[in-house]
């Protein structure tokens, strides 16, 4: 794909904000503090969180070799009653037996991205921009690849502790011996607190309400790596604000409010294919990162604010 595809992504309004925060935290792993009392897991969910946890997947994605993963997420919310705002994001990520790889990311607001690992170099450009290769330097190229691969685990983050998961077994998928698990709704999960503290921005997560969970993840035997994965919830929760106005209806004594009644809707599916048989990956076609021209001029700029030493007196050497 052309550099020429990517450039500067629409504006996006608050609400499509909120279901790119939820995707966001597909990346965000330190996420346990911001939920209400959180329930142990079981094996199963055990098994389910260690598969789609973006940091392990995308190392035993990248070991894999010559393999392709395919990602769809749809994130909508809106205020009850109230018509609901909503981006889609489809992903495709291309790896070869040499550890390059091509990630295209696309979205329905108009943005997206694409990225391309080769050797010891990143490409990168944005949606209609031009593409900029620069020098790969570790840690970048990793966090990057597991935000390609972040929304399994941005579904099952938020809807971990809403949902139960069930052993169905072995099975042998496209000749490979995988387990199989399904997440339903829990039967009965944790009751959200009556006010929040808004003042944590991702506070809202512990008012969530499930009202369905559908979900089946298929996880490969020799690799441990989700090869199917996919997640269905509607949901309702409340964010900052409230009868009080803007700031919310505060109770007076800790800062909590009760919050806007919203509803929200997550739809996710991810797939590992062509294993052992993707595309190699070739070198972008990328312009250099541009060296910085102006260095003297911006150096007298700087140092012309400095203040100027004093002349020294007549007939001093």
């Amino acid at each position: 794909m052309s550099g020429k595809l990517f450039a500067q992504p629409a504006p996006r309004t608050p609400l499509a904000l909120l279901g790119l925060a939820v995707l966001a935290a597909g990346t965000a792993l330190l996420s346990g503090g911001c939920r209400r009392q959180q329930r142990a897991l079981t094996r199963p969910a055990a098994a389910v969180e260690d598969a789609v946890r973006p940091e392990r997947l995308a190392a035993a994605f990248a070991r894999l070799g010559r393999a392709h993963f395919r990602g769809t997420a749809r994130f909508e919310a809106a205020p009850q009653g109230g018509a609901a705002d909503a981006v889609t994001t489809e992903t495709d990520i291309w790896m070869d037996n040499g550890g390059n790889w091509r990630l295209v990311e696309l979205n329905d607001k108009d943005g997206g991205r694409e990225i391309v690992r080769y050797g010891h170099e990143l490409a990168v450009a944005l949606r209609y921009g031009k593409m900029i290769r620069r020098p790969a330097e570790d840690p970048e190229p990793q966090h990057l690849l597991q935000e390609g691969v972040g929304a399994p685990f941005a579904a099952w983050d938020l809807l971990r502790d809403v949902s139960t998961v069930d052993d169905f077994g072995d099975e042998v998928h496209e000749g490979r011996k995988v387990h199989v698990y399904k997440v339903t709704k829990a039967r009965k999960p944790p009751e959200p607190p009556a006010q929040v503290d808004f003042s944590d921005r991702r506070a809202w997560r512990r008012t969530l309400v499930a009202n369905l969970v559908e979900g089946t993840i298929v996880i490969d035997e020799a690799t441990h790596l989700p090869l199917q994965v996919e997640f269905r919830a509607r949901y309702t929760m409340r964010r900052a604000g409230g009868a009080g106005g803007a700031s919310g209806a505060k109770d007076g004594s800790n800062g909590t409010e009760a919050g806007i009644p919203m509803a929200g809707l997550i739809k996710v599916k991810a797939s590992i294919e062509e294993i052992g048989t993707s595309p190699p990956i070739a070198r972008a076609e990328a312009e250099d990162l541009p060296l910085r021209q102006r260095t003297v001029p911006e150096e007298k700029a700087l140092l012309g604010g400095l203040p100027r030493s004093a002349p020294a007196p007549r007939g001093a050497p």
